[in-house]
């Protein structure tokens, strides 16, 4: 989806440019040492933002959430200045004194994100005592890929996946933590991540059936593709989002996808500065740089992963989002669920 800059938004970006080639000579020579996921922290986008700061941003990528926080308790945050993390992981840099909080003054470019990341203080996880400690920018759902010419009306709940009809037609995912929080949305469950005995009790039950009509359970896009090519599927499971969802239509498959009505599991990754950046001032250049529209839309194009700057097939405004947190016990889930698995 392209969008074309109207007069009152393409005037906004050149009153913004000067501020922010007026900073260049303050941050010249100056270095910004970033910790990103690939795909956040592009060549292009480190190129322009060199050209119009003139400091010097490295870039550091990392694989797994355990890495970042390796690397930045390891040296009690003195290694990074700004670090890109998701509000469940935020939350024991928070506690460890691991984070400097934002000053939204410096991010005007925040004024300008979609309307659900606006108000920083209904997005879980990125405040603690009135203090913003990340700034959100990328996003995905969790929801429901179907096949347009096997389901019709489109779906719009989860029940589906246990509707008989579709029985041996449904690829779901493999993982306990995601199937049980997603299983707990369906049955009308207010908090999916901390669960009760009773209520573990009868998400099992409903897994149990779950699987009696499953086709199989995948672990990657590639997987859920594969199978979906040689299957007759009628219904996935999206754990990948966008992402699954931008590889299946790049092979031509005749899908569409959905948040149900019950809220979707998703993650939220945002940008947080932390309690040894060197430069806090060329730390908030970063992540405004990084709130523009043009930068949401192609982060967008060349992940599939939504973004908090313009509009994409992530979420619709008005879709129920339900983001992911730590739940109350991760070994008890993976026992279930292997439990689940075991099952003839």
């Amino acid at each position: 989806m392209t969008k074309k800059l109207n007069r009152r938004t393409a005037l906004g970006l050149a009153l913004a440019a000067p501020a922010i080639l007026s900073s260049s000579r303050a941050f010249a020579a100056k270095e910004l040492r970033v910790m990103a996921w690939q795909g956040y922290a592009d060549d292009d986008w480190v190129k322009e933002f060199q050209d119009q700061t003139g400091a010097k941003a490295n870039i550091v990528f990392i694989g797994t959430d355990d890495e970042i926080w390796a690397k930045i308790k390891g040296s009690e945050g003195k290694d990074f200045d700004v670090f890109a993390v998701n509000t469940a992981q935020l939350q024991r840099y928070i506690d460890g004194g691991l984070t400097t909080p934002h000053d939204l003054s410096k991010l005007p470019n925040q004024k300008d994100v979609l309307p659900r990341f606006q108000d920083l203080s209904k997005v879980k996880g990125v405040m603690r005592d009135g203090k913003v400690h990340s700034i959100p920018f990328c996003f995905d759902s969790i929801g429901i890929i179907y096949d347009k010419d096997k389901v019709n009306p489109a779906p719009d709940t989860f029940e589906i996946f246990w509707d008989t009809k579709y029985k041996g037609k449904i690829l779901a995912y493999d993982n306990g933590e995601h199937n049980i929080s997603f299983t707990a949305l369906t049955m009308g469950i207010e908090d999916p991540f901390h669960l009760t005995e009773e209520q573990m009790g009868k998400i099992k039950e409903k897994l149990i059936a779950l699987k009696s009509n499953v086709l199989s359970f995948y672990t990657t896009p590639d997987e859920a593709l594969q199978l979906y090519k040689s299957n007759d599927v009628a219904l996935i499971w999206a754990n990948y989002g966008q992402q699954q969802v931008k590889a299946m239509k790049d092979a031509s498959a005749n899908i569409e996808y959905v948040n149900p009505k019950e809220g979707a599991l998703a993650w939220l990754d945002t940008w947080a500065m932390t309690s040894g950046v060197q430069d806090v001032e060329l730390a908030e250049t970063w992540v405004n740089f990084l709130l523009q529209k043009k930068i949401g839309q192609q982060l967008s194009e060349r992940t599939g992963f939504g973004n908090t700057a313009v509009e994409t097939g992530s979420a619709g405004a008005n879709d129920k989002l339900v983001w992911l947190d730590f739940v109350e016990d991760p070994t008890k889930r993976s026992d279930l669920w292997n439990e689940v698995k075991a099952q003839p």
